[in-house]
């Protein structure tokens, strides 16, 4: 009885992750969309090596903590995009380990000159339960014997992703598998990897010779949780240096800045909840750090 109220508790704080936040959150994916798109890969003509940190809420403990590594690579031929990325991913006991790697097969419409890749990528994860970071009544309690539950999960992602300099549109879903994850007790119900959709479209609108704007959206979904959009206004100055600004329709208001040199960038965001989590977090901070191997080898066009 007493390792059934348990799991019932875990059941709980597992819900709460998938609706509120199962997959890692970015707050500068426009820089990065390959992490949240597998068509993208390939979409540039160099190979954008990038690292990411986040930690979300700063003040609550073991409050959501997301590194990942990220490459993508578009082949002579034009045509084949491959790319790949490492995460690690924690909130609370719950923490997720593993790699992805993506297929992008890039079709030319020079009727409107633009490109549609199409792309699908394989990940796996290992999934953790840390008994040991729960807080207990009776620290003698026998259900909980501080160890850990862990489950190799195998998944798939699919998009589409058309664009060219100017503008780009896309569509993404993920954790198309759906694996239930079994916590060990066969009287409860298994938690489910729930199916997360993408949407993202932005125009690049030139202002002179050294600025552009850059406006575009997120919509992001899962079958049990409303939509959310992300509105987004970016600022560039001769190509090299980015300021922006996102509203989240949860309440969340960002604030990028960023610098890049010769092929080395650096990207930082701020992240201010106007719900009522701003009571007990000072905000969330991401770093983005990359590298542009083969930059400028090809003629083509580049994220910034």
């Amino acid at each position: 009885m007493k390792k059934t109220a348990l799991l019932s508790a875990v059941l709980i704080l597992f819900s709460f992750a998938i609706k509120a936040q199962q997959l890692p959150l970015y707050s500068q994916y426009m820089m990065n969309g390959f992490l949240l798109n597998p068509a993208i890969a390939g979409s540039v003509d160099y190979f954008p090596v990038m690292i990411t940190a986040r930690q979300q809420w700063v003040g609550i403990k073991d409050a959501p903590s997301t590194q990942a590594i990220s490459g993508h690579y578009l082949f002579n031929n034009q045509k084949l995009g491959l790319g790949g990325y490492l995460f690690n991913d924690k909130f609370g006991p719950i923490s997720r380990t593993g790699l992805q790697a993506s297929f992008a097969y890039h079709l030319q419409l020079t009727g409107i000159d633009s490109k549609l890749g199409i792309g699908l990528a394989f990940k796996a994860f290992q999934f953790k339960f840390d008994q040991a970071k729960l807080i207990t009544i009776d620290d003698n309690d026998p259900a909980i014997d501080h160890g850990v539950i862990s489950q190799f999960v195998p998944d798939a992602d699919f998009g589409i992703y058309l664009y060219n300099k100017k503008y780009f549109v896309g569509i993404a879903a993920t954790q198309l598998i759906q694996f239930n994850i079994d916590l060990g007790d066969s009287t409860l119900d298994k938690n489910q990897i729930v199916r997360h959709y993408y949407g993202t479209a932005g125009y690049k609108f030139p202002l002179g010779e050294s600025v552009d704007i850059e406006p575009s959206l997120l919509f992001k979904k899962t079958a049990s949780s409303p939509i959310n959009i992300d509105i987004n206004l970016k600022a560039y100055f001769k190509k090299n240096y980015w300021i922006g600004f996102s509203y989240r329709s949860d309440k969340d208001i960002i604030a990028m800045i960023g610098v890049k040199v010769s092929k080395f960038y650096l990207g930082y965001a701020f992240d201010y909840s106007m719900s009522n989590i701003k009571n007990y977090s000072n905000g969330s901070h991401e770093i983005m750090i990359g590298y542009n191997i083969k930059e400028g080898a090809n003629k083509g066009s580049s994220l910034l």
